[in-house]
This record gives C-alpha cells, sequence and structure tokens, in this order.
C-alpha cells in the first residue's frame, strides 16, 4: 500500500507503509523495504534499495537508463555496481546511501538535486550516469548535437521532448555506450567526495526549434541505423553467446519497424526470420538487444511499415560477435613496421573510436596518427583461425613513449581509456600492451610500480578487472639486443600476477627487424611474427577461459 508523505510543500515521497492518513513531516527509512519515489512540480525520481537513483523523469519524460546491461541508472562502479547497505533520510529534504566503500547523499529541491559523492575506500573508482537513448539532443560547450559526446566536459544539458536537464560536475562524458548511450563520469580518489548539481525545466521555443531541426530526418531517409555498424565486432559473452545491438531512429509517420539477421553462426546458420522492433519517444527511436550466437560476418535487413504496407528499407552486411582487443604502448604497437600489412581472412576489423573498417594497415585511432605497417592484421588472422569468430582490434599507442608518459594524469591513459570506455564492461577481451624500449635506463623498481600503477588505475577507472597482457620488449638494435632491467620488471608483473604472459618480442632478431636488421622496427617478415607470437599467447589463454566455463555449471 502507497502512502503519502509531505516534507517539502511542493515535494512527496512515496513510500511502502502501514501508517494512518496523518503522517508526520519527516519519515525515517533504515534500512530501506522498498524504492522511495520523490515526486516534484518539475521532476520524479526514484531512489531503489540498494542507493541508486534508477529513474529521473523530468516533466514526465525519463532521462535515465537503468535497464542496459549492468547499468543502475546512477551508481558507483568498482568490480561491478555498487550496492549500499543503508538507505535513510536523515533530515528534510535529503536521501543517503551508504555501505562500506562509497556513499551518496541526494538533497531535493523543486528546480533540481544536489548529489554529494563519496568514495570511502582506500582505492580510486568510478560514479556513472547512463542517459536513456531516446535523448534528442546534448550540448555541452559547444553546439547542440544529437551526441554521444566525448571529451573533459564537466557540464551537459540534455533534451528529451519539452524537458530539459543541466547536470554539472562531470569528469568527463563519452559514448556511445551499448548502442547510442550518453555517459557522463565521475573520477573519485580514494577519500575523496565530489558533488553533481542538476538542475531540470522546460525547453525554450529557440531549443525547442533547434531540436526539431537536428532530430528532422530527410524526406528519403526513413530509416538512420545507429548499430550495427559495418565490420563491427561485438565481444561474445562466452563459447556460443553474444548480444547485438540495433539502434537508430525512424520517421515519425512510420508505424513498426521489423529486422531479420543473417549469416553463419559458429553452430550453423541463424534462423532467418522477422522480429518487430519496439519504437518509442515523438521521434520514433529504437534500441533493442538481441541475444545472438557467436559467429559472423551477419548482415541486418530491416524494413518499415505504414498501414502494413513496406515503405523503406535498409540493410547492414558485416557485422559479428566474436573477440575483441585493445592495444597500446609505444612505436611497435602502432603502425610504425616497415611496410603497411593486410589482413587476409576478411574476418578482422579495426575500431578507430568512431568507425569500424577491416584491418588493414595503417591501423585507425592510434594516438600518433603512424601510416607504417603492424603486427594487428596477422595478429587477427592467426586469432580468427583459431577461434573461428570474427577479431576486432583498436589500437591506441604512441611511438617513442616513456611509461611516464602513460601515467593515469596523462593525455595517452586519457586516449587509451577513451576506447576502453566506448566498447564497455566486458567489451573487449584483453588489453595488449608493447612498450619498454624508451625505458631501458629506468631501474627495474621503477618500471614496475609505474607500469603496474597504470594497470591498476585503468581497471579502477573503467569499473572492470580487464586482462593485460605485457609483452617483453627492450630491443635496440644488433649490438643491444635485450635490456634486464626492463625485461625483469616485466617478468615481475607476470609472476605477481598483475598481468599475464606476453610474447618475448626481443628474440625477433636479424632480418625480422627494418633497415635490413639494424632497426628498432619490425620487417614485413617480423611483423608477421610478432603477430603469430601475440596470437598463441593470447590464444592459449583464451583457450582455457572458454574451458573453464563450458565445465562450470
Amino acid at each position: 500500500m502507497w502512502r503519502r508523505a509531505s516534507f517539502y510543500p511542493s515535494i512527496v515521497l512515496l513510500l511502502p507503509c502501514l501508517l494512518t492518513n496523518q503522517l508526520q513531516a519527516e519519515v525515517t527509512i533504515n534500512p530501506l523495504p522498498q524504492p522511495l519515489v520523490i515526486d516534484t512540480s518539475g521532476y520524479t525520481a526514484r531512489v531503489d534499495e540498494d542507493g541508486c537513483l534508477s529513474s529521473l523523469r523530468v516533466h514526465g519524460q525519463e532521462f535515465l537508463a537503468a535497464d542496459v546491461s549492468i547499468s543502475r541508472g546512477t551508481y558507483f562502479f568498482h568490480l561491478g555496481p555498487v550496492k549500499q547497505k543503508e538507505v535513510e533520510q536523515p533530515a528534510t529534504g535529503t536521501i543517503r546511501a551508504s555501505g562500506d566503500l562509497s556513499s551518496i547523499q541526494y538533497s531535493f529541491d523543486d528546480e533540481g538535486m544536489t548529489w554529494e559523492l563519496t568514495n570511502h575506500s582506500n582505492v580510486d573508482f568510478v560514479f556513472f550516469t547512463v542517459f536513456a537513448d531516446e535523448i534528442d539532443g546534448i550540448r555541452d560547450a559547444g553546439e547542440l548535437s544529437k551526441g554521444p559526446i566525448n571529451g573533459e566536459e564537466s557540464h551537459l544539458t540534455c533534451y528529451r521532448g519539452d524537458a530539459r536537464l543541466e547536470i554539472e560536475g562531470f569528469t568527463k562524458v563519452w559514448g556511445p555506450w551499448q548502442g547510442p548511450h550518453q555517459v557522463g563520469q565521475v573520477d573519485l580518489k580514494a577519500g575523496e567526495t565530489k558533488q553533481l548539481q542538476l538542475q531540470v525545466g522546460k525547453t525554450s521555443a529557440e531549443e525547442h526549434e533547434a531540436l526539431v531541426k537536428l532530430n528532422a530526418l530527410p524526406a528519403d531517409e526513413a530509416i538512420t541505423l545507429l548499430s550495427p555498424r559495418p565490420y563491427q565486432v561485438f565481444q561474445r559473452r562466452n563459447t556460443l553467446q553474444g548480444e547485438v545491438i540495433v539502434s537508430g531512429r525512424c520517421r515519425p509517420d512510420i508505424e513498426q519497424l521489423e529486422i531479420r539477421i543473417r549469416g553463419e553462426s559458429l553452430i550453423g546458420p541463424l534462423p532467418e526470420r522477422w522480429l518487430t522492433i519496439p519504437l518509442v519517444s515523438p521521434i520514433r527511436e529504437f534500441n533493442t538487444k538481441l541475444p545472438i550466437t557467436a559467429g559472423g560476418w551477419y548482415s541486418l535487413d530491416v524494413r518499415a511499415r505504414i498501414n502494413d504496407e513496406v515503405v523503406a528499407a535498409g540493410r547492414v552486411d558485416k557485422f559479428g560477435i566474436g573477440e575483441v582487443f585493445v592495444g597500446a604502448g609505444q612505436s611497435n604497437s602502432t603502425n610504425c613496421g616497415e611496410f603497411q600489412t593486410n589482413q587476409q581472412t576478411g574476418m578482422v576489423s579495426s575500431f578507430s573510436g568512431e568507425h569500424w573498417q577491416l584491418a588493414d594497415d595503417p591501423q585507425p585511432g592510434v594516438a600518433d596518427s603512424s601510416q607504417g605497417g603492424s603486427f594487428w592484421p596477422t595478429f587477427g588472422d592467426v586469432m580468427y583461425e583459431k577461434t573461428r569468430v570474427p577479431i576486432g582490434v583498436a589500437a591506441t599507442g604512441f611511438g617513442g613513449t616513456s611509461v611516464n608518459q602513460w601515467q593515469p594524469d596523462g593525455e595517452l591513459f586519457q586516449w587509451m581509456m577513451t576506447r576502453v570506455y566506448q566498447l564497455g564492461p566486458q567489451g573487449f577481451r584483453a588489453l595488449l600492451w608493447h612498450q619498454g624500449e624508451s625505458d631501458v635506463k629506468m631501474a627495474e623498481d621503477e618500471y614496475y610500480e609505474k607500469l603496474r600503477n597504470v594497470i591498476v588505475a585503468s581497471r579502477a577507472k573503467a569499473g572492470w578487472e580487464f586482462p593485460w597482457f605485457i609483452a617483453q620488449a627492450s630491443y635496440h638494435n644488433p649490438e643491444n639486443l635485450k635490456f634486464d632491467t626492463v625485461r625483469d620488471a616485466q617478468e615481475r608483473l607476470w609472476k605477481d600476477a598483475v598481468a599475464l604472459t606476453g610474447p618475448d618480442t626481443d628474440t625477433l632478431t636479424g632480418d625480422h627487424r627494418d633497415l635490413n636488421g639494424l632497426g628498432i622496427h619490425f620487417s614485413p617478415k617480423g611483423l608477421k611474427a610478432h603477430g603469430k607470437m601475440w596470437a598463441e599467447q593470447v590464444g592459449g589463454y583464451l583457450q582455457e577461459v572458454l574451458e573453464t566455463e563450458q565445465r562450470s555449471p
């Protein structure tokens, strides 16, 4: 039974109770048995029993996505969404949710809210806000756009229908995640407290006109598909299963949207059947996750109907469910090989952060904009032969860099992490690190601690414990084949279970190197050998992981 308790003149707190009709002005809930719904003249917010604010409806429009993958709408993340142990009302207009690792205090008034976030632990972690895919427009410091927006922005204004939501206090904003979703992130160091300020309102006449123009489709463009993209690889969840995100928008007069996915999976052809996709919001957007057997390439057909008549159709070719890897480090992780190489299987693709493409060199998305050859095409080909599923790679490295330049407060770390964020939690299998040649004069303990710091920080900020593989890399030239300071530090990271064992690339000497064997980078022969070495290490690990999953009840 729901009763109403007023703690602000224009705010009501709804909660399940067996009280009489004469409720007190303040109600203490400890622990919270059911969700709380805070209802004001401008918005309705829901705080669940785990302390997460999972719904925020501004003038009737939902702005959060609490049912996408692991999202709770708003939540702390450390090895998974953090659930608070206690939820209580310490004062009028305030709800506090707290646990061992973190706490959040929500303060409510008619115009908006303040969220006070505290990290009580001794490690860094993050707080996420995941926005609904039906958002009509987003604005940061620049122009109004459809989004998602990526950048070091603290302020974000989101629009949906005639409602607007402004939030101040993010560390960064990024996307797309799980289709078209915009994400706001707050980084919290150990013991740190930060605030998010939220204001609600309605769109102005000028904003409404801009939103209409932004979301208008040309007369000949009835359907716009945002996901899947050509050559996109979705990370499989186990040997046989994964999910494809189908998202986009269609013209407002479209009444029904149907899709069909076809192609060869690991266990045979997919069933060829048409599925109806739900359409939401006045501008007819859609976002659906479909469980699909691992494999590919697949194709997706889409058709739009009005009065049972097909009025438009579209198609996306070549996407799949397979294995995805992120790369980072210095030149031998990027495009600095002597000559460009190409993948041979047609089943390997690269993600630039904006688009997917066949993984022919030069690899897109690297921080140094290098244009030579890489080991990634061969790595992908061999991994495909081992797994028989599409392989996706996302290289982010920068040539000539020291581990000092990859520390968490630097631009290269953020470049790498943007790709990690875009792929999302469990959105790739592992990160492959090839670096060390620039640090051969660094003391072993110093290199160990600095690379360990990069690894630990990357997992804390990503919010999940993704595997790191570290290559042994210190080779300079035929007179300087290896340097034990760096090699011993890399080996210690393996032995201490901070990272997994990568290939010993210092063994690739002679004609495996460029400049007739005198250089530090790889010749075409060396690039192929390098890719095969990586595939052997990663392939062996992957086989063990998949076999363990199959044995699990």
